[in-house]
Protein backbone atom coordinates (compact mmCIF):
# COMPACT_ATOMS: atom_id res chain seq x y z
CA UNK A 1 0.00 0.00 0.00
CA UNK A 2 1.44 3.14 -1.23
CA UNK A 3 1.98 6.14 0.95
CA UNK A 4 -0.22 8.29 -0.31
CA UNK A 5 -2.81 5.69 0.42
CA UNK A 6 -2.03 5.31 3.99
CA UNK A 7 -2.46 9.08 4.51
CA UNK A 8 -6.04 8.53 2.68
CA UNK A 9 -6.79 5.75 4.77
CA UNK A 10 -10.58 6.29 6.01
CA UNK A 11 -11.36 5.94 9.67
CA UNK A 12 -14.74 6.33 11.31
CA UNK A 13 -15.14 9.68 12.72
CA UNK A 14 -15.94 8.91 16.78
CA UNK A 15 -14.53 4.82 16.25
CA UNK A 16 -11.55 5.40 18.73
CA UNK A 17 -12.72 8.71 21.14
CA UNK A 18 -15.77 10.00 22.02
CA UNK A 19 -19.08 8.40 23.43
CA UNK A 20 -19.73 5.29 22.70
CA UNK A 21 -23.14 4.81 22.79
CA UNK A 22 -24.21 7.05 19.53
CA UNK A 23 -21.56 4.70 18.04
CA UNK A 24 -22.91 1.61 18.89
CA UNK A 25 -26.38 2.99 17.45
CA UNK A 26 -24.96 4.72 14.42
CA UNK A 27 -23.36 1.05 13.28
CA UNK A 28 -26.11 -0.88 14.36
CA UNK A 29 -29.35 0.87 13.30
CA UNK A 30 -28.27 -0.03 9.41
CA UNK A 31 -27.80 -3.22 9.87
CA UNK A 32 -31.60 -3.55 11.95
CA UNK A 33 -33.18 -2.24 9.35
CA UNK A 34 -31.43 -4.84 6.49
CA UNK A 35 -32.29 -7.69 8.85
CA UNK A 36 -36.47 -6.22 9.73
CA UNK A 37 -36.37 -6.59 6.17
CA UNK A 38 -35.12 -10.17 4.97
CA UNK A 39 -37.87 -10.73 7.95
CA UNK A 40 -40.52 -9.55 6.22
CA UNK A 41 -39.25 -11.29 2.93
CA UNK A 42 -39.51 -14.06 4.90
CA UNK A 43 -43.11 -13.94 5.51
CA UNK A 44 -43.96 -12.79 2.20
CA UNK A 45 -42.27 -15.03 0.39
CA UNK A 46 -44.00 -18.20 1.78
CA UNK A 47 -47.62 -16.30 1.89
CA UNK A 48 -46.62 -16.27 -2.14
CA UNK A 49 -45.71 -20.08 -2.66
CA UNK A 50 -48.74 -20.66 -0.82
CA UNK A 51 -51.04 -18.91 -2.54
CA UNK A 52 -49.91 -20.97 -5.87
CA UNK A 53 -52.34 -23.68 -5.17
CA UNK A 54 -53.99 -23.18 -1.35
CA UNK A 55 -55.21 -26.41 -1.22
CA UNK A 56 -51.53 -28.24 -2.30
CA UNK A 57 -49.61 -28.87 0.64
CA UNK A 58 -46.38 -30.11 -0.85
CA UNK A 59 -45.96 -26.52 -2.56
CA UNK A 60 -44.91 -24.91 1.02
CA UNK A 61 -43.59 -28.01 2.54
CA UNK A 62 -41.62 -29.18 -0.64
CA UNK A 63 -39.73 -25.96 -0.20
CA UNK A 64 -39.54 -26.20 3.14
CA UNK A 65 -37.69 -29.19 2.92
CA UNK A 66 -34.33 -28.03 1.14
CA UNK A 67 -34.32 -25.42 3.88
CA UNK A 68 -31.39 -27.49 5.98
CA UNK A 69 -29.58 -27.15 2.34
CA UNK A 70 -29.85 -23.57 2.07
CA UNK A 71 -28.83 -23.18 5.76
CA UNK A 72 -25.98 -24.61 5.26
CA UNK A 73 -24.76 -22.35 2.42
CA UNK A 74 -26.17 -19.23 4.92
CA UNK A 75 -23.72 -21.01 7.61
CA UNK A 76 -21.03 -20.96 5.88
CA UNK A 77 -21.63 -17.39 3.89
CA UNK A 78 -22.15 -15.90 7.44
CA UNK A 79 -19.02 -17.73 8.84
CA UNK A 80 -16.98 -16.01 5.66
CA UNK A 81 -18.26 -12.45 6.56
CA UNK A 82 -17.80 -12.50 10.43
CA UNK A 83 -14.22 -14.37 9.87
CA UNK A 84 -13.34 -11.11 7.03
CA UNK A 85 -15.07 -8.66 9.44
CA UNK A 86 -12.89 -9.57 12.21
CA UNK A 87 -9.47 -9.68 10.40
CA UNK A 88 -10.24 -6.33 8.59
CA UNK A 89 -11.27 -4.66 11.53
CA UNK A 90 -8.55 -5.49 13.71
CA UNK A 91 -5.72 -4.86 10.65
CA UNK A 92 -7.27 -1.39 10.72
CA UNK A 93 -6.81 -1.10 14.89
CA UNK A 94 -3.33 -2.39 13.57
CA UNK A 95 -2.94 -0.32 10.77
CA UNK A 96 -1.53 -3.51 9.05
CA UNK A 97 -1.92 -2.52 5.58
CA UNK A 98 -0.27 -5.61 4.16
CA UNK A 99 -2.98 -7.72 5.16
CA UNK A 100 -5.81 -4.86 3.96
CA UNK A 101 -4.35 -5.19 0.79
CA UNK A 102 -4.77 -9.01 -0.01
CA UNK A 103 -7.71 -9.49 2.13
CA UNK A 104 -10.40 -9.08 -1.07
CA UNK A 105 -9.06 -11.41 -3.20
CA UNK A 106 -8.23 -14.00 -0.80
CA UNK A 107 -11.87 -13.55 0.52
CA UNK A 108 -13.06 -13.67 -2.76
CA UNK A 109 -10.74 -16.92 -3.73
CA UNK A 110 -12.39 -18.78 -0.68
CA UNK A 111 -15.56 -17.38 -1.57
CA UNK A 112 -15.53 -18.95 -5.32
CA UNK A 113 -13.96 -21.66 -3.95
CA UNK A 114 -17.14 -22.86 -1.88
CA UNK A 115 -19.32 -21.56 -4.89
CA UNK A 116 -18.04 -24.45 -6.95
CA UNK A 117 -18.40 -26.90 -4.32
CA UNK A 118 -21.95 -26.17 -3.38
CA UNK A 119 -23.05 -26.09 -6.99
CA UNK A 120 -21.43 -29.43 -8.10
CA UNK A 121 -22.47 -31.41 -5.31
CA UNK A 122 -26.05 -29.88 -5.49
CA UNK A 123 -26.63 -30.58 -9.23
CA UNK A 124 -24.76 -33.62 -9.17
CA UNK A 125 -26.20 -35.23 -6.29
CA UNK A 126 -29.71 -33.22 -6.32
CA UNK A 127 -31.84 -36.64 -6.37
CA UNK A 128 -30.06 -38.08 -3.97
CA UNK A 129 -30.28 -34.82 -1.47
CA UNK A 130 -33.82 -34.36 -1.60
CA UNK A 131 -34.13 -37.97 -0.86
CA UNK A 132 -31.75 -38.10 1.65
CA UNK A 133 -34.15 -35.16 3.19
CA UNK A 134 -37.08 -37.37 3.42
CA UNK A 135 -39.06 -36.06 0.74
CA UNK A 136 -41.51 -38.19 -1.36
CA UNK A 137 -44.16 -38.10 -4.20
CA UNK A 138 -45.14 -34.20 -4.91
CA UNK A 139 -43.26 -33.03 -1.92
CA UNK A 140 -40.09 -34.46 -3.81
CA UNK A 141 -40.95 -32.98 -6.79
CA UNK A 142 -41.13 -29.61 -5.49
CA UNK A 143 -38.02 -29.67 -3.35
CA UNK A 144 -36.16 -30.45 -6.74
CA UNK A 145 -37.62 -28.24 -9.37
CA UNK A 146 -37.01 -25.26 -6.21
CA UNK A 147 -33.29 -26.58 -5.61
CA UNK A 148 -31.97 -26.54 -9.08
CA UNK A 149 -32.98 -22.65 -9.35
CA UNK A 150 -32.13 -21.22 -6.35
CA UNK A 151 -28.49 -23.05 -6.30
CA UNK A 152 -26.69 -20.06 -8.15
CA UNK A 153 -27.73 -17.93 -5.54
CA UNK A 154 -25.98 -19.75 -2.73
CA UNK A 155 -22.93 -18.71 -5.05
CA UNK A 156 -23.90 -15.22 -5.17
CA UNK A 157 -24.17 -14.92 -1.12
CA UNK A 158 -20.84 -16.23 -0.47
CA UNK A 159 -19.20 -13.63 -3.04
CA UNK A 160 -21.57 -10.99 -1.45
CA UNK A 161 -21.12 -12.11 2.06
CA UNK A 162 -17.23 -11.58 1.65
CA UNK A 163 -17.79 -7.94 0.55
CA UNK A 164 -20.24 -7.41 3.45
CA UNK A 165 -17.74 -8.66 5.57
CA UNK A 166 -14.80 -6.12 4.50
CA UNK A 167 -17.67 -3.15 4.90
CA UNK A 168 -18.43 -3.91 8.68
CA UNK A 169 -14.94 -4.18 9.67
CA UNK A 170 -14.20 -1.12 8.01
CA UNK A 171 -17.66 0.45 9.42
CA UNK A 172 -19.17 0.96 6.21
CA UNK A 173 -22.59 -0.29 7.29
CA UNK A 174 -24.97 2.03 5.58
CA UNK A 175 -23.80 0.21 1.93
CA UNK A 176 -24.91 -3.48 3.73
CA UNK A 177 -28.44 -1.74 4.85
CA UNK A 178 -28.29 -0.84 0.74
CA UNK A 179 -27.11 -4.11 -0.31
CA UNK A 180 -30.25 -5.91 1.81
CA UNK A 181 -32.82 -3.66 0.82
CA UNK A 182 -31.91 -4.30 -2.66
CA UNK A 183 -31.97 -8.32 -2.47
CA UNK A 184 -34.95 -8.31 -0.32
CA UNK A 185 -36.68 -6.14 -2.18
CA UNK A 186 -36.45 -6.97 -5.78
CA UNK A 187 -37.07 -10.29 -4.24
CA UNK A 188 -40.73 -9.45 -2.72
CA UNK A 189 -41.02 -7.80 -6.19
CA UNK A 190 -40.24 -10.40 -8.65
CA UNK A 191 -41.89 -13.16 -6.51
CA UNK A 192 -45.39 -12.27 -8.01
CA UNK A 193 -44.22 -11.55 -11.65
CA UNK A 194 -42.45 -14.80 -11.79
CA UNK A 195 -44.71 -16.72 -9.69
CA UNK A 196 -48.11 -15.69 -11.74
CA UNK A 197 -47.11 -13.28 -14.17
CA UNK A 198 -44.98 -15.83 -16.29
CA UNK A 199 -46.95 -18.74 -14.32
CA UNK A 200 -43.41 -19.94 -13.60
CA UNK A 201 -44.84 -21.64 -10.16
CA UNK A 202 -42.55 -23.21 -7.06
CA UNK A 203 -39.75 -22.57 -9.58
CA UNK A 204 -40.08 -19.00 -10.27
CA UNK A 205 -39.71 -18.18 -6.52
CA UNK A 206 -36.31 -19.82 -6.64
CA UNK A 207 -35.50 -17.75 -10.00
CA UNK A 208 -36.89 -14.53 -8.50
CA UNK A 209 -34.63 -14.94 -5.47
CA UNK A 210 -31.63 -15.53 -7.66
CA UNK A 211 -32.07 -12.95 -9.55
CA UNK A 212 -32.54 -10.49 -6.82
CA UNK A 213 -28.98 -12.27 -4.88
CA UNK A 214 -27.45 -11.26 -8.11
CA UNK A 215 -27.77 -7.72 -8.48
CA UNK A 216 -27.78 -7.24 -4.92
CA UNK A 217 -24.02 -8.56 -5.19
CA UNK A 218 -23.52 -6.49 -8.10
CA UNK A 219 -24.46 -3.38 -6.12
CA UNK A 220 -22.43 -4.71 -3.32
CA UNK A 221 -19.10 -4.01 -5.50
CA UNK A 222 -20.41 -0.50 -6.45
CA UNK A 223 -18.61 1.14 -2.93
CA UNK A 224 -15.28 -0.89 -4.13
CA UNK A 225 -15.62 -0.02 -7.72
CA UNK A 226 -16.26 3.81 -7.05
CA UNK A 227 -13.34 3.94 -4.16
CA UNK A 228 -15.58 4.66 -1.54
CA UNK A 229 -14.20 2.03 0.73
CA UNK A 230 -10.77 1.96 2.27
CA UNK A 231 -9.73 -1.75 1.03
CA UNK A 232 -9.26 -2.24 -2.07
CA UNK A 233 -9.76 -4.82 -5.01
CA UNK A 234 -6.78 -5.19 -6.85
CA UNK A 235 -7.88 -7.68 -9.30
CA UNK A 236 -4.52 -9.71 -9.09
CA UNK A 237 -4.54 -13.53 -8.32
CA UNK A 238 -0.89 -12.96 -6.61
CA UNK A 239 -2.86 -11.17 -3.76
CA UNK A 240 -4.59 -14.54 -2.82
CA UNK A 241 -2.75 -15.18 0.11
CA UNK A 242 -3.42 -18.75 1.67
CA UNK A 243 -2.27 -16.89 5.77
CA UNK A 244 -5.15 -14.74 5.37
CA UNK A 245 -7.55 -17.27 3.62
CA UNK A 246 -6.74 -19.61 7.44
CA UNK A 247 -7.13 -16.28 9.30
CA UNK A 248 -10.49 -15.47 8.08
CA UNK A 249 -11.43 -19.47 8.21
CA UNK A 250 -9.95 -19.70 11.85
CA UNK A 251 -13.04 -16.93 12.75
CA UNK A 252 -15.45 -17.64 10.20
CA UNK A 253 -15.67 -21.78 10.43
CA UNK A 254 -16.36 -22.11 14.06
CA UNK A 255 -19.28 -19.08 13.33
CA UNK A 256 -20.54 -21.22 10.65
CA UNK A 257 -20.53 -24.18 12.47
CA UNK A 258 -22.46 -22.60 15.64
CA UNK A 259 -24.98 -22.04 13.25
CA UNK A 260 -25.14 -25.04 12.41
CA UNK A 261 -25.72 -26.52 15.66
CA UNK A 262 -28.28 -24.36 16.37
CA UNK A 263 -30.41 -25.94 13.11
CA UNK A 264 -29.93 -29.76 14.37
CA UNK A 265 -30.94 -28.59 18.07
CA UNK A 266 -34.00 -27.49 16.82
CA UNK A 267 -34.44 -30.70 14.73
CA UNK A 268 -34.16 -32.61 18.11
CA UNK A 269 -36.64 -30.07 19.69
CA UNK A 270 -38.93 -30.02 17.18
CA UNK A 271 -39.48 -33.83 17.60
CA UNK A 272 -39.84 -33.86 21.16
CA UNK A 273 -43.02 -31.07 20.57
CA UNK A 274 -44.25 -33.15 18.11
CA UNK A 275 -44.56 -35.91 20.05
CA UNK A 276 -46.47 -33.96 23.53
CA UNK A 277 -48.93 -32.30 20.21
CA UNK A 278 -48.46 -31.48 17.00
CA UNK A 279 -50.34 -27.75 17.80
CA UNK A 280 -47.90 -27.20 20.07
CA UNK A 281 -45.18 -27.82 17.00
CA UNK A 282 -47.47 -24.98 15.22
CA UNK A 283 -47.57 -22.71 17.66
CA UNK A 284 -43.44 -23.06 17.99
CA UNK A 285 -43.04 -22.45 14.94
CA UNK A 286 -44.95 -19.20 14.58
CA UNK A 287 -43.04 -17.71 17.85
CA UNK A 288 -40.17 -18.75 15.92
CA UNK A 289 -41.10 -15.59 13.56
CA UNK A 290 -42.06 -13.20 16.44
CA UNK A 291 -38.38 -14.70 18.07
CA UNK A 292 -36.70 -13.88 15.58
CA UNK A 293 -38.28 -9.76 15.59
CA UNK A 294 -37.10 -9.39 19.44
CA UNK A 295 -33.45 -10.77 18.90
CA UNK A 296 -32.46 -8.88 15.63
CA UNK A 297 -31.37 -6.31 18.15
CA UNK A 298 -28.85 -8.31 19.50
CA UNK A 299 -27.58 -9.44 16.22
CA UNK A 300 -27.12 -5.99 15.05
CA UNK A 301 -25.20 -4.50 17.99
CA UNK A 302 -22.99 -8.08 17.61
CA UNK A 303 -22.22 -7.13 14.40
CA UNK A 304 -21.33 -3.25 15.05
CA UNK A 305 -19.49 -4.83 18.39
CA UNK A 306 -17.25 -6.50 15.72
CA UNK A 307 -16.21 -3.47 14.40
CA UNK A 308 -15.83 -1.19 17.45
CA UNK A 309 -13.79 -4.15 19.62
CA UNK A 310 -11.90 -5.13 16.78
CA UNK A 311 -10.59 -1.38 15.61
CA UNK A 312 -9.80 -0.41 18.83
CA UNK A 313 -8.60 -3.85 20.24
CA UNK A 314 -6.49 -3.68 17.41
CA UNK A 315 -5.09 0.06 18.08
CA UNK A 316 -4.52 -1.15 21.43
CA UNK A 317 -7.41 0.92 23.00
CA UNK A 318 -8.60 -1.79 25.47
CA UNK A 319 -10.38 -0.17 27.98
CA UNK A 320 -12.43 1.48 25.58
CA UNK A 321 -13.38 -2.20 23.91
CA UNK A 322 -14.57 -2.75 27.52
CA UNK A 323 -16.95 0.14 27.58
CA UNK A 324 -17.86 -0.55 24.57
CA UNK A 325 -19.09 -4.36 24.89
CA UNK A 326 -20.71 -2.70 28.27
CA UNK A 327 -22.64 -0.28 26.52
CA UNK A 328 -24.08 -3.13 24.09
CA UNK A 329 -25.39 -5.13 26.94
CA UNK A 330 -26.90 -2.13 28.09
CA UNK A 331 -28.65 -0.94 24.59
CA UNK A 332 -29.10 -4.74 23.82
CA UNK A 333 -30.85 -5.39 27.34
CA UNK A 334 -33.10 -2.12 26.88
CA UNK A 335 -33.99 -3.12 23.17
CA UNK A 336 -35.33 -6.98 24.03
CA UNK A 337 -37.35 -5.69 27.10
CA UNK A 338 -39.11 -3.20 25.14
CA UNK A 339 -39.61 -5.47 22.03
CA UNK A 340 -40.71 -8.09 24.44
CA UNK A 341 -43.31 -5.84 26.00
CA UNK A 342 -44.67 -5.10 22.52
CA UNK A 343 -45.25 -8.73 22.06
CA UNK A 344 -46.28 -9.72 25.60
CA UNK A 345 -49.21 -7.47 26.19
CA UNK A 346 -51.27 -8.05 22.95
CA UNK A 347 -50.41 -11.71 22.27
CA UNK A 348 -53.64 -13.16 22.85
CA UNK A 349 -54.95 -10.68 19.34
CA UNK A 350 -52.17 -10.88 17.82
CA UNK A 351 -52.06 -14.67 17.56
CA UNK A 352 -56.18 -14.74 17.16
CA UNK A 353 -54.68 -12.86 13.82
CA UNK A 354 -52.58 -15.67 12.63
CA UNK A 355 -54.83 -18.78 13.87
CA UNK A 356 -58.25 -19.94 14.16
CA UNK A 357 -57.39 -22.76 16.37
CA UNK A 358 -57.92 -21.70 20.22
CA UNK A 359 -55.29 -24.22 21.23
CA UNK A 360 -52.20 -22.88 18.82
CA UNK A 361 -53.44 -19.75 20.27
CA UNK A 362 -52.77 -20.99 23.98
CA UNK A 363 -50.13 -22.60 23.01
CA UNK A 364 -48.46 -19.55 21.44
CA UNK A 365 -49.49 -16.85 24.01
CA UNK A 366 -48.07 -19.14 26.87
CA UNK A 367 -45.08 -19.35 25.29
CA UNK A 368 -44.75 -15.80 24.45
CA UNK A 369 -45.57 -14.50 28.18
CA UNK A 370 -43.46 -17.35 29.71
CA UNK A 371 -39.90 -16.97 27.34
CA UNK A 372 -39.79 -13.81 26.08
CA UNK A 373 -38.65 -11.78 28.46
CA UNK A 374 -35.88 -14.08 29.33
CA UNK A 375 -34.46 -13.74 25.68
CA UNK A 376 -32.12 -10.92 27.60
CA UNK A 377 -29.99 -13.99 28.61
CA UNK A 378 -29.90 -15.08 24.71
CA UNK A 379 -28.97 -11.48 24.18
CA UNK A 380 -26.21 -11.02 26.60
CA UNK A 381 -24.96 -14.47 25.07
CA UNK A 382 -25.43 -13.04 21.27
CA UNK A 383 -23.44 -10.07 22.08
CA UNK A 384 -20.33 -12.08 24.20
CA UNK A 385 -20.11 -14.13 21.25
CA UNK A 386 -19.88 -11.08 18.99
CA UNK A 387 -17.31 -10.08 21.20
CA UNK A 388 -14.70 -13.07 21.28
CA UNK A 389 -15.01 -13.10 17.86
CA UNK A 390 -14.09 -9.45 17.78
CA UNK A 391 -10.42 -10.07 19.82
CA UNK A 392 -9.51 -12.86 17.59
CA UNK A 393 -11.06 -15.84 20.43
CA UNK A 394 -13.33 -17.53 17.97
CA UNK A 395 -13.56 -21.17 20.15
CA UNK A 396 -15.14 -19.87 23.29
CA UNK A 397 -18.16 -18.53 20.94
CA UNK A 398 -18.32 -22.10 19.63
CA UNK A 399 -18.06 -23.77 22.75
CA UNK A 400 -20.85 -21.43 24.30
CA UNK A 401 -22.97 -22.23 21.25
CA UNK A 402 -22.36 -26.22 21.74
CA UNK A 403 -23.07 -26.12 25.91
CA UNK A 404 -26.66 -24.01 25.44
CA UNK A 405 -27.88 -26.14 22.30
CA UNK A 406 -26.10 -29.23 22.38
CA UNK A 407 -24.78 -30.45 26.49
CA UNK A 408 -28.07 -28.31 27.74
CA UNK A 409 -30.99 -27.54 26.06
CA UNK A 410 -31.39 -31.12 24.26
CA UNK A 411 -30.84 -33.20 27.51
CA UNK A 412 -32.55 -31.06 29.83
CA UNK A 413 -35.44 -31.03 27.35
CA UNK A 414 -35.84 -34.65 27.12
CA UNK A 415 -35.48 -35.09 31.16
CA UNK A 416 -37.83 -32.19 31.82
CA UNK A 417 -40.86 -34.06 29.22
CA UNK A 418 -39.48 -37.19 28.86
CA UNK A 419 -38.98 -38.31 32.80
CA UNK A 420 -40.80 -35.17 34.74
CA UNK A 421 -43.71 -35.11 32.42
CA UNK A 422 -43.55 -31.50 31.86
CA UNK A 423 -45.00 -31.68 28.64
CA UNK A 424 -44.56 -28.38 26.74
CA UNK A 425 -43.41 -26.57 30.08
CA UNK A 426 -40.36 -29.25 29.64
CA UNK A 427 -38.92 -27.92 26.33
CA UNK A 428 -39.83 -24.06 27.42
CA UNK A 429 -38.03 -24.51 30.32
CA UNK A 430 -34.80 -26.07 28.69
CA UNK A 431 -34.38 -23.33 26.67
CA UNK A 432 -34.59 -20.55 29.24
CA UNK A 433 -32.35 -22.37 31.87
CA UNK A 434 -29.54 -23.45 28.67
CA UNK A 435 -29.74 -19.43 27.95
CA UNK A 436 -29.39 -18.57 31.68
CA UNK A 437 -26.19 -20.96 32.66
CA UNK A 438 -24.28 -19.68 28.88
CA UNK A 439 -25.32 -16.14 29.64
CA UNK A 440 -23.48 -16.11 33.33
CA UNK A 441 -21.06 -18.36 31.81
CA UNK A 442 -20.25 -16.08 28.55
CA UNK A 443 -19.73 -13.11 30.70
CA UNK A 444 -17.63 -14.42 33.34
CA UNK A 445 -15.34 -15.70 31.02
CA UNK A 446 -15.06 -13.12 28.46
CA UNK A 447 -14.87 -10.42 31.01
CA UNK A 448 -12.15 -12.56 32.40
CA UNK A 449 -10.34 -12.14 29.29
CA UNK A 450 -10.89 -8.78 28.21
CA UNK A 451 -9.37 -7.95 31.82
CA UNK A 452 -6.38 -9.82 30.76
CA UNK A 453 -6.42 -8.12 27.47
CA UNK A 454 -5.86 -4.90 29.73
CA UNK A 455 -3.43 -6.41 31.90
CA UNK A 456 -1.06 -6.87 29.06
CA UNK A 457 -0.98 -10.96 30.18
CA UNK A 458 -2.84 -11.52 26.90
CA UNK A 459 -3.33 -10.65 23.47
CA UNK A 460 -5.98 -9.19 20.67
CA UNK A 461 -5.60 -11.95 18.12
CA UNK A 462 -2.99 -10.42 15.99
CA UNK A 463 -3.67 -10.19 12.07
Amino acid sequence: MSEERKENFKEIPGMFDGPLMPLLIRLGVPMLAGQTVQLIYNITDAAFISRIDRADPSLVGGVGIIFPIMFLAISIAVGMMTGVSSLVARAIGERNFKVLDVVAESGMALALFFSFIFIFVSYVFNDALIALLGAEGDYARVALEYLNYIIPAAAAGFVMNILLGILQGEGQVTYIMKVMFIGTGLNIVLDPVFIFLLDLGVAGAAMATMVAQFIAMFYAFTPFLRQKVSVKIHWKPENISLNVIGRIASVGFPQALGMMLMAVSFLFLNRIIMDIDPLALTAFSLCGRFDQAVLMPSFALGGALITIMGQNGGRGLHERAMQAWYKALLAGTVAVVVMAAFLVIPAPWIFSFFSDIPEVVSYAVRQIRLVEFTFVFAMVAIVNRSAFQAVGYPLPALFLVFLRLILISIPSAYLFVYVFGWGVYGVWGALVGSSFITCILSFVWLRRVLKQIIAGTRDVRKV
